[in-house]
């Protein structure tokens, strides 16, 4: 990333669940989020109807999955937890935030469906956008949603000259 240029193709990776190898040809991948080291990552995996959280290696060349019904992944600036559209069904989501130490799951205050890669603030707030402006949400599940921009749309979070997803 910081030579902005192309370094990888994950679609021909080795990705693997529970030691097998994921290799369906209609595997495909979107919503990378990266951590602090530049080589550890995130993202989304689909295949056979599935959407499968891998945190994965760009040393290494792939990764593993970690769980099912996880969209648009988006790493907290701890590294800790990830921020993601959990599926309800029928084309709509509910924003979730998944520890990855403890393996807790809480699911975010925002009750409306919400169609975008969420993105940290801070370690304690989620932003998001539902379309027509940009809200925040504390990251615990807690709280109520609270409009930060009118008239905006997905956020991207720029902090100590680094963005974050």
């Amino acid at each position: 990333m910081r030579r902005a240029r192309v370094i990888a193709d994950l679609e021909r990776w080795r990705f693997t669940s529970a030691g097998e190898p994921v290799d369906a040809v209609d595997r495909n991948f979107w919503g990378v989020t990266f951590a602090a080291d530049g080589d550890h990552f995130y993202a989304t995996m689909a295949t056979g109807g599935h959407h499968y959280l891998v945190r994965g290696s760009v040393r290494d060349e792939g990764g593993v999955v970690l769980r099912d019904k996880v969209e648009c992944p988006s790493l907290s600036p701890d590294g800790g937890r990830i921020a993601y559209k959990y599926p309800l069904g029928g084309g709509r989501w509910r924003l979730h935030v998944f520890d990855l130490r403890s393996g807790a799951d809480v699911a975010l205050a925002e009750k409306r469906s919400i169609d975008d890669q969420a993105a940290w603030i801070d370690d304690d707030t989620v932003a998001y956008s539902d379309g027509h402006a940009t809200w925040v949400t504390p990251a615990d599940g807690g709280g109520r949603p609270q409009l930060l921009i009118k008239d905006a749309d997905s956020p991207t979070v720029v902090a100590a000259g680094r963005a974050a997803s």
